[in-house]
Parts: C-alpha cells; sequence; structure tokens
C-alpha cells in the first residue's frame, strides 16, 4: 500500500513515520511494519482493524500532504467512514495526533461491545434488498454510493447466505475487509462505549469545506454524536456527489488507497459533468505516474 510513494516521496514518507510513532507509543505496534509485512501478498486480506485503521488514516492524511507540498490545494474535502475523520484532521477540526489516536482506539471499542459482522458492496441498486426476502431479513443498506452500486450490512453468521442469494440474483458482489457492520444497527451497542471515549475530543472550526458523506452536506461544526452518526448512519456518497455536482462540480481526487471511489463515481457522472476524476493509488502500483500526472495538469 503507497510503498512507492513512501520510498520516493519525503513528505509523505514524513507524515508515515511520525504517525507510525505515535501508534507505536500509544498501542505498541507499528502501522509501517503491518502495511509493509514482507510474509504479506498483495492477495492478503488487511483486514485486522487495529492495523487497518490507523494505517489507513495515516495513508490518506500523508497523500494529502504531499500533494499540499507540491502545490496542489484543495477547495474541499469530502470524506466517507474513516475517511470523514481524515478530512476533519486535513481541514483542522481535529489535530492530527488526536484525530490519530481516535481512531487507533475505536476497534477495541467494537470488539468489547459489537458481535462480528461484515459490509458487503454489491454491483446493484439499494432496490435488491427488497427483491429478496433473505437480503431484506438478514441484511440492512449501510451504505448507497451510486445508483447501481450499494453496501450491505449483515451479521457474521448470515455472510454465506448473503453472498449465497446475491450469487444467485446474478449480482456481482465483494466483501469489504473489515470484520463488524458499520453503519448499520448491529453496532448500536457500541454507542455509549464509543461516546465516552471521544467526550474530551475538542473541534475548531474547518479552514476548508468539509463535506460530509453521512449528512451529504458540508460539516460547520463536529462533536462526539456526530462522530458516531459517522461510523452508524448510512453512507450517502451518491447523494453527496450529487449535491456537489448540483454545486458546479470539481475535480475529484481520490487518495484511497484502492481508488475505488473513482469507479464508483463514474458510474453516475452524467456526459454533461465538466467534472474530472484522478485515482492516485492503486494495489498494483503506478501511483508515481498518477502522481506525476496529477501534479502535471496543476502545472
Amino acid at each position: 500500500m503507497a510503498a512507492d510513494l513512501l520510498n520516493t516521496d519525503a513528505v509523505f514518507r514524513q507524515w508515515m513515520e511520525i504517525g507510525d510513532r505515535i501508534v507505536q507509543d500509544a498501542q505498541g505496534f507499528s502501522p509501517l511494519a503491518a502495511i509493509h509485512d514482507d510474509a504479506r501478498s498483495r492477495a492478503d486480506a488487511f483486514d485486522h482493524l487495529e492495523h487497518s485503521h490507523p494505517s489507513l488514516f495515516m495513508v490518506q492524511f500523508a497523500a494529502a500532504k504531499m500533494l499540499q507540498a507540491r502545490g496542489l490545494r484543495p477547495d474541499l474535502l469530502v470524506g466517507v467512514s474513516l475517511g470523514e475523520f481524515v478530512a476533519m484532521s486535513l481541514a483542522g477540526m481535529i489535530p492530527f495526533e488526536t484525530a490519530l489516536k481516535a481512531v487507533a482506539d475505536q476497534p477495541k471499542t467494537f470488539r468489547k461491545t459489537c458481535q462480528p459482522g461484515a459490509l458487503i458492496a454489491a454491483l446493484a441498486p439499494p432496490s435488491i434488498r427488497d427483491a429478496s426476502p433473505l437480503l431484506r431479513e438478514r441484511t440492512e443498506i449501510a451504505g448507497i454510493n451510486a445508483e447501481r452500486h450499494c453496501v450491505l450490512a449483515c451479521e457474521a453468521e448470515n455472510t454465506g447466505a448473503v453472498s449465497d442469494e446475491l450469487r444467485r440474483l446474478d449480482t456481482p458482489f465483494q466483501a469489504l475487509p473489515v470484520p463488524f457492520a458499520f453503519h448499520s444497527r448491529w453496532i448500536d451497542g457500541a454507542e455509549d462505549t464509543f461516546l465516552q471515549a471521544v467526550s474530551d475530543l475538542r473541534f475548531e472550526t474547518p479552514f476548508w469545506p468539509v463535506w460530509s458523506c453521512c449528512l451529504g452536506r458540508p460539516v460547520q461544526a463536529a462533536d462526539g454524536p456526530l462522530l458516531w452518526r459517522i461510523v452508524r448512519d448510512r453512507m450517502q456518497l451518491q447523494a453527496t456527489f450529487a449535491a456537489i455536482e448540483a454545486d458546479g462540480g470539481a475535480h475529484y481526487v481520490d487518495l484511497s488507497p484502492t481508488g475505488t471511489f473513482v469507479a464508483v463515481l463514474r458510474q453516475d457522472l452524467r456526459r454533461s459533468s465538466t467534472s474530472k476524476i484522478s485515482p492516485l493509488m492503486s494495489p498494483f502500483g503506478g501511483d508515481l505516474k498518477r502522481l506525476d500526472a496529477l501534479c502535471g495538469e496543476k502545472a
């Protein structure tokens, strides 16, 4: 994950190393060691939440700082799920160290209070759930990403049955690398513990607009209950991008390590849209070429 950037860009590496020291001091392990473990292959799921949560935060934050150092400044920041914490921190609402520690501390809250669950991304409209008694009974819509792309949440014990039903419906799908059914009722047991854990956080006014894919609009102020809504409420990616498009569109730069949201966004962008979409990272490499192309466009 972002190995080329780590090895060649000093700003990216600096922020990754700062984050690594923070997590080592707070949690006793190295995210960098977990990300770049030689025993892992690209086919292995990066699904140990204690490792993936802080690692994903660090990679996206470091990538944004790298682009800023190269002269790219955002007009707005968009976050979805964990990405909302990244966007808030980049906009100055939560200091980097404070936000990273809070994100790294979240997994133990869910392990203490929630049963195992799953999120399954399906290449289908949300109405697929209404078309199947099994899906209606055993899943919730955890996210609506595009007209024909949604995320289903379910309990872990129902993952096999839900997967079989999606196959029966001839629906392409992919299980996401998370061990809990975020954005659904199956994490409700974590609410009190989560709110207690973030009760001491203090938030500043953002100096860049931050759009929330939980709310589908810009966030002017934040507090603990909003942070809970970000992990509990449905992800509204489609509605959020529709609102941004209605406001004139944007040049979207996807800082997720997989570039997933570029593919999702392209589904719903109208042909008349003047917006552009640029991924930065991919598990298949080529990050440096995409970085050069992005910075070349800016120049």
